[in-house]
């Protein structure tokens, strides 16, 4: 039987709905612990998995200058056709953090596109395309092994976001806070992106699927380290946020190492559901900010204070947008 991916787009599109998750924090109220599992553990390691993805199908179809253009293209003509739509929930977002002036608007447009998008989620296209581009041309100089050594250093240095607490007062920390005076954060294509896309080439070039016995072992350990880690960090309360862990590259390696091996003959249209990941991934933003305007419009708001509340508010209209999306809007997919 030929061999397929299914386990993969599977895991896309449960995955879309981690990320709906993460943004609605539906149990952090009522039972903390269950919310900083659910938001700050499981739905951490959805983005290294796309970021995985996207490397290794890239390197395995060949990347062929060509291939490589379309590749790209397509990319940012997605992520510049969602950044225009998003244009006005950014601004509707940031007026309620600051007072924006018109030079500050152009100079916040401009970083916004090339570091982490109109809107928070857009973060990932801008840190995928930067990500693709420069494994791409630095492969064709070096070899693979050097740019997964690079890739690691960069996560090091994105890492001190999470373990913030730890620096030592002195040049570094004086650095790095200005560093994210203008950047914000360090969850971006180079920090984050380059080592997992690269991981993803890595294991595609390498055929490595194929030479690991029982990887879901190997996940199943990282895992329980990844928690150990994550829990710890929030004891010792030393975090700005927690996108990056040390624990989640090896298990983030194994775990799509199992997808990869795992054959779902099901009798579903796994296409499909890869497509409705993207789609759910783009657009479940624009109800983050709508609803809570809408509610406030009607003098309910309140209620997106319930986290349950919140989760099933913007995941229905996402939901219904998705199919809308899927079958009548192809430029949006």
């Amino acid at each position: 039987m030929k061999k397929n991916y299914n386990a993969i787009d599977l895991m896309k599109f449960v995955s879309a709905f981690l990320v709906i998750l993460v943004h609605t924090y539906p149990f952090y109220t009522s039972v903390p612990t269950l919310g900083f599992i659910s938001s700050n553990i499981v739905g951490r390691v959805v983005i290294p998995f796309f970021f995985i993805a996207a490397g290794y199908f890239f390197q395995k179809g060949n990347p062929t200058p060509e291939r490589f253009k379309k590749y790209v293209f397509k990319l940012v003509k997605l992520y510049l056709i969602w950044s225009i739509l998003y244009i006005p929930l950014g601004i509707h977002l940031l007026n309620g953090y600051m007072e924006m002036t018109p030079v500050l608007w152009a100079a916040g447009s401009f970083l916004a596109l090339v570091n982490f998008g109109t809107y928070f989620h857009l973060w990932y296209m801008a840190a995928l395309i930067f990500a693709i581009v420069f494994c791409y041309f630095y492969l064709k100089k070096f070899s693979i092994k050097s740019l997964l050594i690079i890739g690691a250093i960069l996560f090091t240095i994105g890492c001190l976001e999470t373990y913030y607490g730890f620096i030592p007062e002195g040049m570094i920390k004086q650095g790095f806070n200005i560093y994210l005076a203008l950047f914000f954060t360090t969850r971006n294509g180079l920090f984050f992106g380059i080592l997992f896309v690269s991981m993803g080439m890595f294991i595609a070039k390498n055929n490595i699927q194929d030479k690991i016995k029982k990887p879901w072992i190997f996940s199943g350990i990282f895992f329980i380290a990844l928690c150990v880690e994550a829990f710890a960090i929030r004891s010792l309360g030393s975090a700005i946020d927690y996108n990056f862990y040390f624990m989640v590259v090896p298990f983030s390696f194994f775990w799509f190492i199992s997808l990869a091996t795992t054959q779902l003959n099901w009798k579903w249209n796994f296409a499909d559901l890869r497509e409705y990941s993207v789609i759910i991934y783009f657009s479940h933003g624009i109800f983050l900010e709508l609803v809570p305007i809408l509610l406030d419009l009607f003098h309910v708001g309140f209620y997106f204070d319930s986290g349950i509340f919140r989760l099933i508010s913007v995941l229905i209209p996402t939901l219904i947008l998705s199919y809308i999306i899927k079958h009548y809007i192809p430029f949006l997919r």
